[in-house]
């Protein structure tokens, strides 16, 4: 009977001993994950002090860090790339909000700024050759005044 109470209390002791590395392994846990979540938000609040060092100084003649350059060449490059893909599914920016819109759109539906033609109407002015061999110009409002003579 002695072999099994010493049993019992070997695997009582045991089992506490388990449980005990178990909540000492569950608490590293948690607190490693504490520390991770407090450096990515470190991480962020970096990235946007980044941010706004680069909106307060993107004008400068000679910018501090030679990144902020690169960072302006990219960002031209995304414009560039953002209108050839809005170009392709046949829509535009506006020049105002920069909001994309159709193509035949006369206004923003984003902002109601009206949409400038990316290409813009040119009037042809017609040339009316005369008698004694000069030519004339001739200007839009002749032209329908013409066609109602007629």
């Amino acid at each position: 009977m002695a072999f099994f109470t010493n049993l019992g209390e070997t695997i009582s002791a045991t089992g506490k001993d388990v449980s005990q590395k178990v909540r000492d392994l569950t608490g590293i846990a948690k607190l490693n994950l504490d520390v991770k979540v407090k450096e990515d938000f470190v991480e962020k609040q970096y990235i946007e002090i980044g941010k706004q060092y680069f909106e307060l100084h993107k004008d400068d003649e000679e910018p501090l860090f030679e990144e902020m350059e690169l960072i302006q060449q990219s960002l031209k490059e995304i414009e560039q790339l953002k209108a050839e893909i809005a170009d392709l599914k046949g829509k535009k920016k506006c020049s105002v909000c920069g909001a994309v819109v159709e193509q035949d759109a006369v206004y923003c539906n984003k902002c109601g700024a009206k949409c400038e033609s990316i290409f813009e109407e040119e009037v042809v002015t017609p040339e009316k050759p005369q008698e004694d061999g000069v030519t004339e110009t001739i200007e839009p409002e002749d032209i329908k005044k013409e066609e109602k003579e007629e």
